[in-house]
């Protein structure tokens, strides 16, 4: 599903507001796919570490693009991670810069590699 960070994810419905989850980099990532933006965001909730790419993105009517969690029903700007209900400041939720390539392929930013791939328990 992941070759040296381009990821081809089953999110090819383009009626479908779900999420796909996928692993790259060492992280579980939920990708949600709205029109014709992709958005990448850590899979487990800040909160209770619920299962973000289980439910589905919710466009708000400011058309901020959130995603709900489906234990407790925190909701995620997908653009910035910050906790848009309920209301708390200090929560926020990791998300990542997407490009999607003229091919299709999806690339997800990351700060920095995950250590583990700079030792040699490692295969490439």
């Amino acid at each position: 599903m992941t070759t040296n960070g381009i990821i081809k994810p089953p999110i090819s419905r383009q009626n479908s507001r779900t999420g796909a989850l996928v692993n790259t980099n060492e992280k579980k990532i939920a990708l949600f796919r709205f029109r014709n933006d992709v958005y990448a965001i850590d899979e487990k909730c800040p909160h209770a570490g619920g299962p973000l790419h289980l439910d589905d993105i919710e466009e708000l009517s400011d058309n901020t693009l959130c995603v709900r969690c489906p234990w407790h029903s925190w909701k995620f700007d997908l653009q910035t991670g910050h906790l848009l209900f309920p209301k708390r400041k200090e929560i926020l939720a990791v998300v990542y810069p997407v490009i999607v390539s003229k091919e299709g392929k999806i690339l997800v930013g990351f700060d920095h590699f995950d250590p583990k791939y700079f030792t040699c328990e490692t295969d490439f």
